[in-house]
């Protein structure tokens, strides 16, 4: 073919050229260019195109004889005849129209594949049957390596798998053929898989008992573990797996519980909580490394349930009392978490509840532990708070290491306030959940602490008040204002959850006046920070002490007043300090009875001197108005001359009347004493051994006999050799403080006031209904009177019928039940 171009012209080549049908067939060649019979002519270029022929395809039944044997080929790893490349061409050709072989080459595919996992299968049955060791590191390796060949076989035959085999036509890929024939022939096969199963449950049970991982190990369980999720047979494992482990952790629980029973010191209550807890944990671990993340709630809450859940009768409450009792709050803690975990948190509450109950009535109710039964209950309530707190505290709080302790416990609160900031910066309001079981706990707390204390009558509340008492006497010393803030209101607490208060009333009232009047409160500030918590916290019922701090400032200002008129006065012999009373209104002020019975006490004459002094003038300030003086609450100070030195002595009235006896002898009897100051015999034996007997520093009588008791026919005789490392010093007062007839008489006097408060609740509720049945003036008194004191249904209607007899109230003729209130 030649092609001829004008000179001077320029053409486009194949512009317009359109090839035939048979376009793949032409062909040029130089000897039909020459004997085509044109002349060259001159000027005129020649263009030769020679197009080679195109070699003739092989037929379909060619390409199926080179494909097909590939396969066995391919997936024993031997080479194939001919090139992955031709191969691949082959399959592309064989699977596209017009020949579309594809259901051909797909069923030979899955006959290789059967035979392949059938060879693998009686390979892999010998060994198991010959005993060779290391089943699953060879199940493991053998199907990495098949896989290796079937991912080769899916490479060569990749068109089939996207012309033929895919999700469009719903028939499955290479791969997904394979995986499924591995299954049957291999998973499937009883022998292979129970091998499996048994090998791989050998290795979680030796892992059990060993306590830690098998590291070795560990790398074919996962490969395991993969490959049964690839198989979409993993249930056939971990059920198995569960209930292995189930039934192990519940025969070893069972062992556990039994030495914990025992008291087996190697499995306490408290150990076996610990132990629960890290067994599952361990198990938790092993699940996830090994089986996978997915599977570990559901196995986890099944060991939680056996170890904790279906044993909660069993060592709930063993484990509670024990860490309560060494005031562990780790074990508490630990206990708590497991209790939650474990789904049996309520009975942990219930338990909680039962011990602070039961241990209360226990300390309560036994009278030889009354001297330190507040202590103990503070101590209680303290870690009890604080423990709790840490459960529900904030990421940033102290570690559970740091929780307190038994020795903590016997600490006094001594956080300065520095502390007590980072203390609650470190609190946290939870809310949900968490917050249901924060609420839940400290109800079970105050629960546990009303039923503990309200075991016994009157007690608690009495000696909550001589507790309070001695605090108030100390101080807050060497500790912080927040830490003294914080005692009292743990003592405020307390108080709440009595059920006799107005017998802490009664008690506290009485010692609050001793307190002030004989100089024995550590801080005046301090008790009127305490009465306004008690106000804040009780009622306004409380202000009982507030008027007692009022009456006394006005009583100091009368006696500055005298000391100024004594400063002034003509009588050069007046001492302006000799005499310092307080003058009260008896009203505000407990009931301090005149010494009568036995008594006929008499002042010495310098001592009567100050006295009459003071009643003279203080009847020219006040015509109308009487002292009746209390001698059994005066204190004198004393300067006392010994041979080693002169000392000052601060002794209570009873006491400076018998020193001041021995100004003009060395020595006197018990009778000449008595006889001389008119103290009545017990308040005097106490008196004298205060002088004689107590501690050493203040014993400045000697007594012959030298007994440790005091008796009618003893002398006492001035120690002139007296010494003490200390000028000045306080002698106390043998049961200066509330004696045991003191006591009695409080709880009399509150049983009197509390039917005055009866009979007053049961005529205001009338006043007001005029009428009400006896039931609903019973409810009505019970529920106005709780709040003081717990009501008896009995004495309520004993006051009632006293009311009917004094024709306060009177019954309905037609209902006998039926009360009238009479104007």
């Amino acid at each position: 073919m030649s092609l001829v171009f004008p000179p001077g012209t320029t053409q486009d080549l194949f512009t317009n050229y359109k090839p035939s049908t048979n376009a793949h067939v032409d062909f040029l060649s130089e000897g039909s260019a020459s004997g085509s019979g044109s002349s060259q002519k001159e000027g005129v270029k020649t263009v030769k195109l020679a197009l080679r022929v195109r070699p003739v395809q092989p037929t379909s039944k060619e390409l199926l004889d080179t494909l097909l044997p590939a396969i066995p080929l391919i997936l024993s790893g031997k080479p194939t005849a001919s090139s992955f490349h031709a191969l691949s061409s082959a399959c592309h050709r064989l699977v596209l129209p017009p020949h579309n072989l594809g259901p051909t080459i797909y069923t030979k595919v899955t006959e290789e594949l059967e035979k392949s996992v059938q060879g693998l299968a009686r390979e892999w049955r010998g060994s198991i049957m010959g005993r060779e060791a290391g089943w699953l590191d060879r199940l493991s390796q053998g199907w990495r390596e098949w896989e290796s060949k079937v991912g080769m076989l899916s490479a060569v035959f990749v068109y089939l798998d996207r012309v033929y085999s895919n999700g469009t036509t719903g028939i499955a890929s290479i791969r997904e053929l394979a995986i499924s024939t591995f299954q049957k022939g291999i998973w499937g096969n009883e022998l292979l898989f129970q091998k499996t199963r048994d090998d791989f449950l050998a290795w979680a049970a030796a892992e059990r008992e060993e306590g830690k991982p098998d590291e070795g190990a560990r790398p074919t369980i996962i490969a395991i573990t993969a490959l049964s999720k690839l198989l979409d047979r993993y249930t056939s494992i971990l059920t198995p797996y569960q209930n292995d482990a189930i039934g192990y952790y519940t025969a070893q629980a069972e062992v556990n519980i039994g030495a914990a029973a025992s008291k087996d010191q190697s499995m306490s209550p408290t150990r076996y909580v610990e132990w629960a807890m890290e067994k599952v944990e361990e198990e938790r671990e092993r699940v996830a490394t090994c089986l996978g993340p997915d599977s570990t709630d559901r196995l986890v809450l099944g060991l939680r349930v056996v170890l904790g859940g279906q044993v909660k009768d069993k060592i709930v409450g063993r484990a509670l009392d024990e860490a309560m009792n060494l005031a562990d709050a780790q074990a508490l803690a630990r206990l708590y978490k497991f209790s939650v975990d474990a789904l049996f948190f309520p009975d942990f509450s219930l338990a909680l509840r039962a011990y602070i109950e039961n241990r209360l009535r226990t300390l309560i109710q036994d009278p030889n532990n009354d001297p330190h039964m507040i202590e103990e209950t503070l101590k209680l309530k303290r870690f009890t708070d604080k423990s709790i707190a840490a459960l529900f505290a904030s990421p940033k709080a102290a570690p559970a290491e740091k929780l307190p302790s038994a020795a903590d416990q016997d600490e006094e609160m001594d956080l300065d306030e520095d502390e007590a900031e980072e203390a609650e910066d470190d609190a946290v309001i939870v809310s949900g959940p968490m917050r249901e079981k924060q609420l839940d706990l400290q109800d079970a707390v105050r629960t546990g602490f009303k039923a503990g204390m309200g075991s016994r009558q009157n007690a608690p509340a009495e000696w909550i008040a001589k507790h309070l008492d001695q605090v108030m006497r100390r101080g807050q010393g060497s500790g912080t204002e927040a830490a003294f803030n914080a005692q009292l209101d743990e003592i405020i607490a307390l108080i709440g959850f009595t059920r006799d208060k107005d017998v802490f009333k009664a008690f506290y009232s009485s010692q609050l006046a001793k307190r002030l009047l004989l100089n024995k409160s550590a801080s005046d500030d301090m008790e009127r920070n305490m009465i306004i918590k008690l106000q804040k916290e009780m009622g306004e019922e409380f202000t009982t002490g507030d008027v007692m701090m009022k009456d006394l400032a006005l009583s100091e200002t009368l006696v500055k007043t005298y000391l100024t008129h004594l400063a002034k006065s003509a009588d050069a012999s007046a001492d302006p300090t000799a005499l310092s009373a307080n003058v009260l209104t008896e009203s505000a002020w407990p009931a301090y009875p005149l010494l009568k019975d036995g008594w006929a006490f008499k002042l010495t004459p310098e001592l009567q001197s100050s006295v009459d002094e003071f009643t003279k003038w203080y009847a020219t300030q006040h015509k109308n108005r009487q002292l009746s003086w209390r001698w059994q609450l005066a204190t004198v100070t004393l300067t006392g001359r010994f041979g080693t030195g002169r000392y000052e002595i601060g002794v209570s009235l009873f006491q400076a009347v018998v020193l001041m006896g021995f100004n003009e002898e060395d020595e006197l009897d018990f009778k000449t004493i008595k006889d001389r100051t008119g103290i009545e015999s017990t308040e005097l034996v106490r008196t004298l051994q205060s002088l004689s007997l107590g501690r050493k520093g203040t014993r400045v009588l000697l007594k012959k006999p030298a007994t440790k008791e005091v008796n009618p026919t003893d002398t006492f005789r001035y120690n002139k050799a007296f010494t003490s490392d200390r000028i000045k010093f306080r002698i106390n007062q043998i049961q200066q403080d509330m004696s045991a007839e003191e006591s009695k008489k409080t709880n009399e006097q509150v049983a009197v006031d509390r039917v005055s408060v009866l009979e007053a609740t049961i005529v205001r509720i009338m006043k007001g209904r005029k009428k009400a049945l006896m039931g609903q003036l019973i409810d009505g008194v019970v529920g106005d009177v709780s709040k003081r004191f717990p009501p008896d249904v009995k004495e309520i209607k004993k006051r009632v019928e006293s009311l009917i007899e004094r024709e306060f109230l009177m019954r309905d003729e037609g209902d006998r039940n039926l009360l009238h209130y009479l104007a």
